[in-house]
């Protein structure tokens, strides 16, 4: 039989292999000049500490450059600079050793239909590169039904292959339709484009395509209200089932009332009545910081609708919708909160978080209240630190959370959010 054509994916994953420091060497040049700090890693490896790096209170990496770098093969100038604004470069290398770390799967495809893909076999994979996947046998007659041997292989962008793996191909009679796992909700304002496929899922018993269309006839993107959406699915046999879902068109101005309504049902799910506020705080922190991927920018003219674009609309979100989103669930649980933003001038850009009461008016006890996702390579909770611990964190990130504390309550000494990568610097 012939030999199937190699199939690609490109993918780039931010996860991943251990680190493999292969060497560093610190270079001194002229005076006036900055100092740069060579340092080679395995690809997929988080960036190294700066504070360690550089051995200096306060360094941090310079906002701006490509995080992405480090899962790619080459040579990359990162900035640094430390409290005292002293400037170095990081002369990164990043190199790929490894081949992908596969898992196979068995695979179900429909007689006489479509082709499998390589790709398709694979049921899990560590590769911070691109990869390919490719068969190193003859595929079988898609026309016979039966269980057959397939052997494939997997290559990253570097030319690091997997030994040969081998998994199972069945083709049968397929007469099931695909089924929607995941409907959910949709909203917009008036006059915007809708994605209506957007965190819809929908999965089928055998390989190959799914077709699903939408029906959004019902829908008038100008005028408010609450409209129907219809989806049909057809896979590569001709299987077809349907489902539908509610879409929101609002006004382009939030009011609070139809944001509280809304937080007011994540409540009902989240918070029991056992609850006190530190655990409270908690559930919001998991909610918020699961439920709004991180973006770079974001409008930060009106919180009301901040806070309802990151929940109910979009699914991310920039510091500011964190903070509003936190403020949303303070507000509806009446919990005393402060409202920080960074100093202007700090550190580039700018950041807001809030301070929250976890104990009474007589009694306060203060805790900072960061629902942020965090730059990976300093990866911990912002759920409920101390002055003690975020004063640490600014020894990694300088100025990142500097604000002036003179305005503000001190925070209760006690430490009730562990963070173990931050201990080295209290």
């Amino acid at each position: 039989m012939a030999k199937s054509r190699k199939t690609t994916l490109r993918r780039s994953l931010s996860g991943g292999l251990a680190a493999l420091m292969l060497g560093l060497s610190v270079l001194a040049t002229a005076t006036g000049c900055a100092k740069k700090i060579t340092y080679t890693i395995e690809a997929g490896s988080d960036l190294p500490s700066p504070y360690r790096l550089v051995g200096a209170d306060g360094a941090a990496y310079v906002a701006g450059f490509d995080e992405t770098c480090i899962n790619r093969p080459g040579a990359y100038d990162i900035p640094m600079t430390d409290a005292a604004g002293k400037k170095y470069t990081l002369k990164l290398t990043v190199r790929d050793r490894k081949a992908p770390v596969v898992t196979t799967k068995h695979v179900y495809y429909a007689k006489g239909v479509s082709t499998p893909n390589a790709l398709d076999f694979i049921g899990s994979i560590v590769e911070a590169d691109e990869y390919i996947a490719y068969f190193e046998c003859d595929l079988p007659d898609m026309n016979q039904i039966g269980d057959y041997d397939v052997v494939f292989r997997v290559e990253d962008a570097s030319g690091n292959k997997t030994a040969e793996l081998h998994s199972i191909l069945t083709v049968i009679a397929d007469y099931e339709a695909p089924v929607f796992k995941h409907v959910p909700e949709l909203s917009a304002y008036v006059g915007e484009a809708i994605a209506y496929r957007k965190g819809l899922v929908v999965e089928d018993n055998c390989g190959g395509e799914v077709m699903i269309s939408v029906d959004s006839s019902a829908v008038d993107v100008n005028t408010p209200g609450d409209y129907t959406v219809s989806f049909t699915a057809t896979d590569a046999s001709g299987n077809v089932s349907w489902a539908s879902t509610v879409i929101h068109i609002y006004e382009n101005q939030i009011t609070e009332e139809e944001l509280n309504a809304k937080i007011d049902g994540i409540i009902g799910q989240i918070i029991t009545p056992d609850m006190d506020k530190e655990a409270q705080l908690r559930a919001v922190y998991r909610y918020v910081y699961d439920h709004i991927a991180y973006t770079s920018d974001s409008d930060k003219s009106d919180w009301i609708r901040a806070a309802h674009d990151a929940l109910f609309m979009t699914g991310s979100g920039d510091c500011f919708n964190y903070f509003a989103a936190a403020i949303a669930f303070c507000r509806r649980l009446g919990i005393d909160y402060r409202e920080i933003e960074r100093t202007p001038g700090a550190a580039d850009g700018t950041h807001f978080w809030i301070m929250v009461n976890i104990g009474s008016a007589e009694e306060p006890r203060w805790y900072h209240f960061d629902c942020t996702h965090l730059r990976a390579s300093y990866s911990h909770s912002g759920c409920l630190l101390t002055d003690q611990q975020i004063k640490a964190f600014n020894r990694v990130r300088a100025g990142f959370y500097a604000y002036d504390s003179a305005n503000y309550p001190a925070t209760d000494k006690k430490i009730i959010t562990p963070t173990p990568d931050l201990e080295k610097y209290y």
